[in-house]
């Protein structure tokens, strides 16, 4: 290296070292944590961080680091709130889980049992669905890829919907139910405005999702019973939802006028958000990568809650279709992150600390292999020996993949750290566990409480796990002479 490119390095780190005292100071957010209890986690002096009287730190000494945590009784509390009745009104809405989000079977078969139905996306998830013993009627399959034995099990079963997401799709279901000899109950699939389009849906703007209606209705093969939105987009706010909602409600005018088409089921899909996480802004990434600055935490109580969701859902619904006197149809909903993102959490350790000229790495047991969506998502974080201790210094802290890409928290002000200390990353129940890798590692156990009580829901893989399905190695080869 020249010695001028020497002195612009030296140059740029005096250049950030003075700045980023003043800036911490002149920009610092006006929240950039959210307290443990919010979890129902609490500090018991000598124990740490303590979930249901279970001291955080004995989990991983019992059954291994990392490790993923379930709050069972945290995960009922968001089931009842999406199967209740708004006050006032004549009904709630029926609640199809969103397979893809979490798919732990443990987690899955506990919201079956509360009165939860599954909504899957790929031949896999309907086979887990019907393994797990979920009924047909309370089964919902989407998604762009569906295989045609998939296709032909789930007209088969007589599974309650069976979603076109394009139009193209109509004339698969039409063959295979003239094969079969059922006629399955198909919704179409929409796109609106706002959220996702692309490879998802048929878009209401030009006309093409009306055409899609004419084609499935022309179809003598399929009871066209519903019409399926899904907004992608996460949807933090009223006024998000509102204005998606009262774009698929003026579509079902539309439906009605042009083709004289009543829906029995109105499915307005999931989207909504986890209160406590949010996609990181490019702005506040680039502060904190660049000046330490914190990232700043979402605000629970500003986010759109489940109960506020549902209450606004049920009522544009019902104040719709009565002022239009038609029968208001039955309201599905396909929650994902907003039922089990945050009753889950990922323990993790210490494995090394590495000083650096202007911070500490701190190398722990998982990284981007096992919490993926930490990268560009908020996500709380706490230490769990010393949890008010106070957060004096500043961490950079790496998964155990070797690349720069396994970073978890660019810079991250944490209690003093020592190697073995446990580290607990809130919000793990939201594709997590569906984005690991077992890249140079496996995959960590999956454990439940309940009332106190641990509960293994997934042991912990094994190196002979990865490689269960590999052929035996070849002899090898000899060289003659």
């Amino acid at each position: 290296m020249s010695l001028k490119s020497r002195l612009v390095g030296t140059a740029k780190r005096q250049v950030k070292e003075t700045l980023r005292p003043v800036l911490q100071r002149a920009m610092a957010p006006s929240r950039t944590s959210i307290p443990a209890s919010h979890w129902g986690l609490e500090h018991r002096p000598g124990q740490g961080l303590c979930l249901e009287g279970v001291p955080l730190k004995e989990l991983t000494a019992r059954w291994g680091s990392p490790l993923h945590v379930v709050h069972l009784d945290a995960l009922k509390r968001n089931v009842q709130r999406f199967l209740a009745v708004p006050p006032g009104r004549a009904g709630g809405a029926e609640v199809y889980y969103s397979y893809k989000t979490n798919p732990v079977p443990g987690v899955l078969s506990f919201m079956h049992g509360l009165g939860v139905g599954a909504e899957v996306i790929s031949a896999y998830e309907l086979w887990l669905a019907l393994k797990l013993g979920v009924a047909p009627e309370r089964i919902v399959y989407n998604g762009p890829a569906k295989s045609e034995d998939s296709v032909r099990e789930a007209i088969s079963r007589g599974i309650q919907l069976l979603a076109a997401n394009h139009a193209e799709e109509l004339a698969v279901f039409s063959r295979i139910a003239a094969e079969v000899g059922r006629r399955p109950r198909v919704a179409v699939r929409v796109s609106t405005d706002s959220g996702w389009s692309a490879q998802f849906g048929t878009p209401i703007a030009g006309g093409a999702a009306l055409r899609a209606f004419q084609q499935a209705r022309a179809s003598g093969h399929l009871d066209v019973v519903g019409l399926h939105a899904h907004r992608g987009a996460t949807l933090r706010t009223e006024g998000e939802l509102t204005g998606f909602v009262e774009s698929v409600l003026a579509f079902t005018d539309t439906l009605h006028q042009e083709l004289g088409q009543d829906l029995e089921v109105l499915d307005l899909g999931g989207s909504l958000c986890t209160p406590t996480t949010e996609h990181i802004a490019e702005r506040d990434w680039r502060l904190n990568l660049t000046f330490f600055r914190d990232v700043p935490a979402p605000d629970p109580a500003a986010s759109l809650s489940i109960d506020r969701y549902l209450a606004l859902v049920v009522e544009m619904v019902e104040s719709h279709y009565a002022r239009r006197g038609r029968k208001r149809p039955r309201i599905f909903l396909e929650p994902g992150r907003a039922m089990t993102g945050d009753t889950q959490l990922l323990l993790a350790r210490v494995h090394a600390l590495k000083q650096g000229e202007d911070r500490t790495w701190a190398v722990l047991d998982a990284g981007v292999n096992h919490a993926e969506c930490v990268r560009n998502e908020y996500h709380q974080l706490f230490h769990v020996e010393r949890p008010d201790a106070e957060a004096s210094r500043v961490y950079t802290l790496v998964g155990p993949i070797c690349t720069p890409g396994d970073t978890l928290y660019h810079a991250k002000r944490l209690p003093e750290l020592s190697v073995g200390d446990t580290l607990a990353i809130m919000d793990a129940g939201a594709y997590f566990v569906p984005f690991a890798t077992s890249f140079s590692f496996p995959q960590p156990a999956i454990i439940a409480l309940d009332g106190g009580k641990e509960r293994l829901l997934r042991r912990a893989e094994t190196f002979d796990d990865l490689v269960t399905f590999d052929a035996p190695p070849a002899e090898p080869a000899r060289l003659s002479g």
